[in-house]
């Protein structure tokens, strides 16, 4: 039996160069080598670029809880002087301390607070003798007043506190309704 250059280079596995084969070649094989690659490189940034948001969020979200949980500290620090000063001087008995002594008391601790509102941007609201607003003050009664104009705050029963030009507190107060 005879055997045929075909079938010399089948039997020798050798590639038949004559006829095209389904196969790619070796530059479309490092091509697609080289494409896989490049999903595979942009896959891990992909990965790697979530990673740092979620690791983001948690770490704003640890910031804004411990920006809220600690946000008074400094006013607080501010207030417990005052604090402590109020408690030694209601733990003072009556034979120690004069009436004068007591006003000093109370007027020093009037002034420690309107410094602590001030240097807080913390505002009275007083509003006697203004007209009645309802964005700032709390009607908690009205009067007859002929000698005022309807809608007049007549008294303020408590006053009212605003924070940066928010109110915080609004003023309690009486205002005039005129029977007309």
């Amino acid at each position: 039996m005879t055997v045929t250059n075909d079938e010399e280079d089948k039997l020798s596995g050798m590639p038949d160069t004559d006829t095209e084969e389904s196969s790619p070649n070796e530059s479309e094989l490092s091509e697609n080598e080289l494409l896989q690659k490049k999903i595979d490189e942009n896959h891990d940034l992909l990965l790697r670029a979530k990673a740092e948001v979620e690791n983001i969020k948690k770490r704003s979200q640890k910031e804004v809880e411990n920006a809220y949980k600690y946000s008074t500290e400094s006013i607080l620090q501010e207030i417990i002087p005052i604090y402590d000063s109020l408690s030694l001087s209601c733990s003072l008995s009556d034979e120690k301390i004069s009436k004068e002594q007591l006003d000093e008391g109370n007027k020093l601790l009037l002034s420690m607070f309107q410094q602590l509102f001030e240097k807080n941007n913390i505002q009275e609201i007083n509003p006697k003798n203004e007209l009645f607003n309802p964005e700032f003050h709390q009607a908690v009664s009205t009067i007859e007043d002929s000698k005022k104009e309807d809608d007049v705050i007549a008294e303020v029963v408590q006053k009212g506190y605003s924070l940066n030009g928010r109110v915080i507190k609004p003023a309690l107060v009486i205002v005039v309704k005129n029977k007309d």
